[in-house]
């Protein structure tokens, strides 16, 4: 089955919201024009988001609906938000294996707006594995 990658309309975007509690994503500052959505056969399996901060852009809020994990469509969400994006990206994670394979790198100097998200996740978003930081170059 093939996928379809665009941006949500507003239905799909309130399910989005309703995952990313679901999962304990970053649910601060959701924009709907920020997020990709990942659709098979009209349904919402998963999303991304390019969220645009003074000092840098970050990928966040990526999730997969339950029932459609390892089947390629985080890795396929995340290619086309690396494709969507015009500057370097960052991002904050716990699985930094999985983001290896796009060229991400862990790094230890970031901007602050990077700064705050693993003072956020750490304070907010408590889960045993360490928050890493992260740097894409394009």
């Amino acid at each position: 089955m093939s996928l379809e990658l665009r941006r949500p309309d507003t239905t799909e975007f309130k399910q989005i919201r309703d995952h990313i509690r679901e999962f304990e994503l970053d649910d601060r500052e959701l924009m709907q024009e920020e997020f990709t959505a990942a659709f098979r056969n009209k349904e919402l399996v998963g999303f991304g988001r390019l969220r645009k901060h003074i000092d840098c852009t970050e990928l966040c809020s990526l999730g997969v609906v339950t029932s459609h994990r390892k089947k390629g469509i985080g890795k396929a969400i995340v290619l086309e938000l690396i494709k969507r994006s015009e500057t370097e990206i960052h991002l904050v994670c716990i699985i930094p294996n999985f983001f290896s394979p796009f060229e991400f790198k862990i790094v230890e100097n970031f901007p602050a707006s990077i700064q705050n998200k693993i003072e956020y996740c750490t304070s907010e978003l408590v889960v045993p594995e360490k928050y890493v930081a992260m740097l894409l170059q394009k």
